[in-house]
């Protein structure tokens, strides 16, 4: 007996052997009445027999159970993900299990399912009445497929394994077409934004909204939770500190939590004209009032502000001035990282202020404009391969130049300059005392105090989720927190009142300790990395790399290398560096012959 899975013309052909008619044609009956699929415990050339396939491992129930177990992803996600489960993957893998065995998914089940997703056909399991289904593009199927792996993968790593491979491990995807590349992204030149930005004029605040979005690199639901207490300094200059963004749960109500990722949690600088309407902005709200809000008040909804502002914005623009592209809200981000990349701005400083959580992210959705940087490039070439050529310049300003070879100018030696502790000031009052990890820092400014508690807190946030992980009480995890600001009449204490914003550096170092005889006295610990500020003297610099060899008393008589910087390049080359000296000095140390002569 012959037919086609679910009765299609286009699905699989079944097929099952009797030795009498009458046999056949019950079992005939049988796969109509379950909509031209194999019966349920029935086995090709068996019959049936007992349904082993476990109802928690088929393939809807078990899906649906891993999207639940899904974290960091937001509630409208998670709901999104539960829809292509029931509509673009159950009508095709619904009668099937992901354990291995009888009635399991297998790769051609995978790869006629991204077939018929591109070319629109029929799944097995549609009502007879529906002829076609919409005809998917490349990058939907990619990322479709991509969850479905996602799912299937997670029945090979569990425990104990239900089965030996994933069937998407080999599919042959669709290509993206050159069409749906230039969808991805619209990047705007600067007559063109300014174009739009014109045609935006009609409304001072959505224009307003559009500038900061254009100028930050913001998501959107970024700038349109910004709160007056997010506007800070850094290093004197103006910026603002994101910290919060507007999310959907899964029944698509909006709620206001954490940024995207760790790294979106971040600080940026902006210009002070766009300072200005920011403050103009803040005047008269409360800390915790939305800066940017819609037409009735509240939460500006992204496609409000499209229907009712941007669409009108573009259509004048095209009209007024022959705008050709089609840019949506979001490639105002784009157009941002596009202009930096112009400017020869380095790539990681540009994850930072897009909030990237890898350098991949952005390598990978702007490194085709990088042919911005040839210029550069060759001249650094030039530069490695001519000893009298001229060193780049932006090895120069940049700090790098001490990574590469013969350029270790930046790699100080032995003592280091102490760094000021802020202005001369006297211990009168009032001043702001922040205790930071059970040190106290006294500062002349309130705002000053609490930037650098919140900073503090913020740049220890996923340290914070690791202990609170390991089964750390909340009580012992926030200890690392920042206490304060306190206001004292005041300060009693050593040091100075800072009377300005501290310096800021994200510093790596490295530490190893020599015996006398010059081997490592015990294993060093690997480069480390962290924020640091400009009162922690010990770990604070803004050099590219600095070292310091130097002997340790003790009975051990140890010689300490010691490395620290704001270049990781440049830090693991002065760490060598360091530990060489060391090593040439550690059977000099004074206190080797105070150790020899009270072993006598």
């Amino acid at each position: 007996m012959l037919w086609r899975a679910g009765g299609r013309r286009n699905a699989k052909q079944e097929s099952e052997v009797f030795e009498d008619e009458t046999a056949a044609e019950r079992f005939r009956d049988l796969v109509n009445g379950h909509g031209q699929q194999w019966p349920p415990g029935w086995v090709r050339g068996q019959g049936f027999i007992a349904d082993l396939r476990r109802p928690e491992t088929m393939f809807e129930p078990f899906a649906l159970a891993y999207i639940d177990r899904l974290t960091g992803i937001q509630g409208d996600t998670r709901s999104k993900y539960k829809k292509l489960v029931v509509n673009n993957m159950s009508p095709w893998f619904k009668p099937y299990s992901v354990e291995d065995g009888e009635g399991s998914i297998i790769r051609d089940m995978v790869q006629h399912w991204v077939n018929d997703l591109q070319n629109g056909r029929v799944a097995p399991l549609d009502p007879p009445d529906r002829s076609s289904r919409t005809k998917y593009k490349p990058k939907t199927i990619s990322n479709q497929h991509g969850l479905l792996a996602a799912i299937l993968q997670s029945a090979v790593d569990a425990e104990p394994s239900l089965r030996a491979s994933n069937p998407c491990a080999k599919t042959r995807l669709p290509r993206l077409d050159g069409e749906e590349e230039e969808e991805e992204a619209v990047f705007l030149e600067r007559d063109e934004w300014a174009w739009i930005h014109e045609c935006l004029g009609v409304d001072p605040e959505a224009q307003e909204l559009a500038e900061l979005i254009t100028e930050t690199g913001f998501r959107w639901g970024e700038a349109t939770a910004l709160q007056p207490r997010d506007l800070r300094r850094r290093n004197g200059r103006p910026a603002i500190r994101v910290q919060r963004a507007w999310k959907r749960n899964e029944d698509g109500q909006p709620y206001m939590g954490a940024p995207k990722s760790r790294k979106s949690r971040r600080t940026l600088v902006i210009r002070w004209s766009l300072w200005e309407k920011l403050q103009r902005r803040a005047k008269g709200l409360k800390r915790g009032d939305l800066l940017y809000t819609g037409p009735e008040g509240g939460r500006w909804d992204a496609g409000t502000f499209r229907r009712l502002r941007w669409l009108p914005a573009i259509e004048l623009a095209a009209e007024k001035y022959g705008l050709i592209k089609r840019p949506r809200i979001h490639d105002l981000r784009h157009s941002h990282a596009s202009w930096l990349i112009a400017a020869k701005v380095p790539l990681p400083a540009i994850q930072v202020r897009l909030g990237h959580e890898s350098i991949t992210t952005t390598v990978d959705r702007y490194g085709h404009l990088l042919d911005a940087l040839d210029d550069e490039v060759m001249a650094a070439i030039e530069w490695a391969m001519d000893p009298t050529a001229p060193l780049p310049g932006f090895l120069l300003h940049s700090g790098l130049a001490d990574a590469v070879p013969y350029q270790r100018s930046a790699v100080v030696s032995d003592p280091w300059t102490d760094m000021s502790e802020g202005e001369p000031r006297g211990t009168a009052g009032p001043v702001f005392v922040v205790t930071l990890a059970g040190r106290e820092i006294p500062f002349a400014d309130r705002q000053h105090a609490q930037d650098v508690a919140d900073q503090w807190d913020g740049d220890r946030a996923g340290r914070i989720a690791e202990l609170r992980a390991q089964g750390w009480t909340d009580q012992l995890a926030n200890r690392i927190l920042a206490a304060g600001p306190e206001e004292r009449e005041r300060w009693t204490g050593g040091g100075q009142v800072w009377t300005r914003m501290p310096g800021r550096q994200f510093v790596h170092h490295q530490m190893a300790s020599f015996s006398p005889n010059g081997d490592l006295s015990y294993e060093p610990q690997p480069l480390a990395s962290r924020w640091a500020w400009e009162f922690e003297t010990d770990l604070y610099t803004d050099k590219a790399a600095q070292m310091r060899t130097e002997f340790r008393p003790g009975p051990a008589a140890t010689t300490e290398a010691y490395v620290r910087g704001t270049s990781k390049a440049a830090v693991q080359m002065a760490f060598e560096s360091s530990c060489e000296k060391a090593r040439e000095i550690c059977g000099q140390s004074p206190y080797l012959d105070l150790v020899k002569s009270a072993g006598s």
